[in-house]
């Protein structure tokens, strides 16, 4: 009979949870953060210079930043229930520039899709309109690709940025 390997022994913490049971516990903790997160860009709403803003600020300086101070007690203690299980949040992996250039993907995907053989599908467009909107398509994608080239150019000159680009 071929010999079974020792099995790994593994030292359990009082209190401690299994794996899945962590990873669950991780997890949550980290969509709770991204509602956290999705709650300040709310109140922070008002300094976006967006033309087309989701909220109206309805909260006062002072009320922001009491609730910017719950959103600190928060944090602070979804990172103390990871320590009760002697866990810490995993470091950021994805740079910025990498996140901007996707989303510039994205973006220029979407003004792709203004095209008039793409707005085809919600009737046709009239041909007095046909070269304004390509025009206005243009000058967005110009706008997309200007972006592109920044990060490509003056990312592309950080060592840390080159590999993510």
């Amino acid at each position: 009979m071929p010999e079974s390997e020792p099995a790994i022994e593994r030292t359990r913490y009082p209190g401690q949870l299994n794996g899945p049971q962590q990873r669950r516990l991780s997890v949550t903790c980290q969509y709770i953060d991204s509602l956290l997160c999705d709650m300040e860009h709310a109140l922070h709403s008002a300094t976006s210079e967006s033309p087309f803003p989701r909220y109206v600020v309805d909260v006062t300086p002072a009320q922001a930043r009491e609730i910017e101070s719950h959103i600190r007690r928060l944090r602070s203690q979804l990172l103390r229930v990871l320590a009760w299980q002697r866990m810490k949040p995993e470091p950021p992996e994805i740079p910025v520039t990498r996140s901007i250039t996707t989303d510039l993907a994205f973006v220029d995907i979407a003004i792709e899709e203004l095209r008039p053989s793409y707005m085809r599908g919600c009737g046709a467009v009239p041909e007095d309109a046909v070269d304004a909107l390509n025009g206005e398509i243009h000058e967005l994608r110009s706008l997309v690709q200007g972006m592109e080239s920044y990060l490509r150019h003056e990312m592309g000159e950080n060592p840390e940025s080159k590999a993510t680009l």
